[in-house]
């Protein structure tokens, strides 16, 4: 009995309790406060910087998308280079047409060399336009070969006075008209091998934000009917990209290079138009500022340097 008891008493008198006092637990609360602290911090900088990123590359995106349009319609601004038989437009036939007013309807009497082009109006001025329009717009005048660009419905149909003659294929002095039509197939009186095809007219215009139902700065897209109706007139306009806040238009002839020195930004038979675009922020609580702009948008396909 006395030796179980004496073998009992060393292993009792090791053990000891084992826990924090109260200046510990503070300390630890203290020291996982300042960790979530920067945990947070580090969080909201990386989400942020995220934002801020994104919201670059919808400003990127938005001006990329205003630059596409304006490709895609100052390519189409001329007769195509298959109709031409490789001949260039002389200076006033380019200009001839282009000038005319937007709000003229087309005269199938009237025909010309050349049609197709774009031009700087004042918006103003166009009393065909629905509603308030003010500042200065980019009138185009598209020419799609048919079949394959213009598509089945009715509008306005571009031909050459000559197609019924064969012998008049190849000759570069053809006179074309325009009128509407029902549809766009291949006119009747015309041989198999003749080209035409159909003629848009657009106009591309800004409006302030508080001009525009949206809230913000857009730049809007108004086209001239192309339907059963054979009724000349402008359709009401449509937002296509949001957030430009400011648009910009201006001729530019020539440029300065490298060495200060003037060259010559277009070819002979056409003109340049210098876009400047302001993108705005995707959100106006966002700390960033607008990304300014500017392009050529140049007539023809090429352009020569002199």
């Amino acid at each position: 009995m006395t030796s179980t008891t004496f073998n009992r008493l060393p292993r009792s008198c090791t053990q000891r309790l084992v826990g924090f006092t109260l200046i510990d637990c503070l300390i630890v609360n203290a020291l996982a406060l300042v960790l979530l602290g920067i945990l947070l911090v580090t969080s909201a900088q990386i989400m942020g910087t995220a934002s801020k990123a994104a919201d670059r590359s919808e400003q990127a995106i938005r001006a990329r998308q205003v630059f596409d349009f304006l490709d895609a319609w100052v390519n189409t601004a001329q007769m195509p280079d298959t109709w031409r038989e490789g001949r260039r437009p002389s200076e006033t036939e380019a200009v001839h047409h282009v000038l005319m007013d937007p709000c003229l309807a087309f005269d199938p009497t009237t025909t010309q060399r050349h049609w197709g082009g774009f031009v700087i109006v004042d918006l103003a001025t166009l009393t065909c336009l629905r509603g308030v329009n003010t500042g200065a717009g980019l009138y185009v005048e598209r020419v799609l070969p048919c079949p394959e660009h213009c598509g089945e419905g009715p509008g306005y149909q571009i031909v050459s006075t000559q197609c019924h003659l064969r012998d008049a294929l190849s000759i570069e002095s053809n006179q074309w008209q325009v009128s509407w039509q029902k549809t766009m197939a291949r006119p009747g009186r015309c041989l198999d091998e003749a080209p035409w095809g159909r003629v848009e007219r657009m106009l591309l215009s800004h409006r302030s934000a508080k001009e525009s139902i949206e809230g913000v700065a857009v730049l809007r897209l108004q086209q001239i009917a192309q339907s059963v109706d054979a009724t000349y007139r402008w359709l009401n306009p449509e937002t296509i990209v949001l957030g430009i806040d400011e648009w910009q238009l201006d001729y530019a002839d020539r440029l300065s290079d490298v060495a200060r020195e003037p060259v010559l930004a277009v070819p002979h038979y056409g003109h340049a138009v210098r876009v400047n675009l302001m993108v705005g922020p995707p959100r106006s609580e966002t700390a960033l500022p607008a990304v300014a702009i500017e392009r050529l948008v140049i007539s023809g396909r090429h352009t020569t340097r002199g």
